[in-house]
């Protein structure tokens, strides 16, 4: 058996995290030596699944760290889903579904809103050039995410203007529920939007 304690800033992680799908949803076979401690992937970024790469240090999530008690092999989770991480519990199968069905529905094309559009549940790290100025996407209809393409024409709201004072990358905000536009300042960890229908307004 592995240690299966969890820090309760990581439970709440994981309680409240978007729907994470790494490349291959399907669960891998991974063989535990006894004494060893492992990171498991937590945001489904890591190019090593299911273990993390590291890829995580930009993205707000901490891979969750097992140790084996004894060698053995256990299915692990890839799909970042599962209930009981960093184990297999079949909600793959659910993932690949809904994969499935999003394949037969056609797109929609963009029509007036009245609130913001949940481009993406998590912000991007976007390197921003002192004294240039940006639009950034406030109704996150826009296709080039987090920056303005005019999609807007189709909403009430228009883009917001910024110039950075200093060069230096920052985390901008692509749930469009942020009190601090265009930056990120944790909204997106609640529920209402980590469970949100990327696309659609809350």
């Amino acid at each position: 058996m592995l240690h299966r304690g969890l820090s309760s800033a990581l439970v709440r992680q994981l309680s409240t995290r978007p729907v994470v799908e790494s490349n291959k949803n399907v669960p891998k076979p991974f063989k535990f030596e006894e004494g060893k401690t492992y990171k498991w992937c937590t945001c489904g970024q890591s190019g090593i699944q299911p273990m993390c790469d590291g890829s995580h240090r930009k993205s707000g999530f901490v891979p969750l760290k097992v140790t084996a008690k004894k060698t053995e092999t256990a299915l692990l989770c890839c799909c970042k889903n599962t209930s009981n991480p960093p184990y297999c519990d079949m909600s793959h199968f659910k993932v690949i579904r809904g994969n499935i069905m999003k394949s037969f529905v056609a797109p929609k094309v963009a029509t007036p809103v009245d609130k913001p559009i949940v481009a993406a549940r998590l912000p991007t790290y976007q390197k921003l050039e002192e004294s240039k100025t940006y639009m950034w996407c406030s109704c996150g209809a826009s296709k080039t995410q987090p920056f303005c393409d005019n999609s807007h024409t189709c909403s009430t709201m228009k883009p917001l203007a910024f110039t950075p004072e200093k060069t230096k990358p920052r985390w901008l905000c692509q749930c469009k529920q942020t009190q601090d536009p265009p930056y990120c300042d944790g909204t997106h960890l609640d529920v209402e939007v980590q469970t949100a229908v990327e696309g659609k307004p809350l």
